[in-house]
């Protein structure tokens, strides 16, 4: 039987090993710009190109700002079934939600998955430590560079995102797939009205 997780709340310190988040709300280096009209925060994410860092064997990477417009996943029972993780082992990679598609709810509810783990002694993800983070429309996220990561998951409706990664096209630099045993992640606690979750 599939091992289920269930899961946990997005915050700045709980998703640190994995990455940052992105949000206005809990970051303590606010500052007031524009003329007094507008708070700013810098720095909210570690932006890595480690291709510059690794030696001549790797090509050149140009950053990729993109955007990334995401399907609600089906789910089964309530359910996210997760099989494959990836990871970017040379780039960070940043998901900035800026519309999520026929909602006019509170904004803070979440509409995203964030699903991790650690790396195992086999360079492969280390499935005893997988979570899974509800995420709002107010957050975004910046993962990694090199940290196990599920493809975009949306549940209920499709959100549109400004991704940022730093590519070269060779695909095993660029992006790195792992099929996992199937790990379910149970949404009910987070997300309502599952029932209509389609592609």
């Amino acid at each position: 039987m599939p091992r289920q997780i269930t899961i946990e709340p997005l915050t700045i310190d709980s998703f640190k090993p994995y990455g940052d988040v992105i949000q206005l709300e809990g970051n303590k280096n606010i500052v007031i710009a524009n003329q007094g009209t507008a708070k700013r925060v810098n720095h909210v994410a570690l932006l890595e190109n480690r291709r510059e860092s690794s030696g001549p064997a790797l090509q050149t990477a140009r950053p990729n700002m993109c955007i990334f417009s995401s399907a609600p996943r089906p789910t089964v029972g309530g359910r996210f079934p997760v099989k494959l993780l990836e990871r970017h082992p040379y780039s960070s990679q940043v998901f900035m939600p800026i519309h999520q598609q026929g909602v006019r709810a509170d904004p803070d509810t979440p509409c995203y998955l964030v699903i991790v783990a650690e790396n195992g002694p086999n360079d492969q993800p280390d499935l005893g430590t997988i979570r899974a983070f509800a995420a709002s429309s107010t957050q975004g996220i910046n993962y990694k560079a090199n940290s196990w990561h599920s493809p975009m998951v949306t549940i209920g409706s499709r959100v549109d995102f400004v991704v940022l990664v730093w590519e070269n096209g060779v695909a095993l630099q660029d992006c790195e797939e792992a099929p996992i045993d199937p790990v379910l992640v149970d949404l009910t606690p987070s997300f309502k009205n599952l029932a209509e979750s389609k592609i």
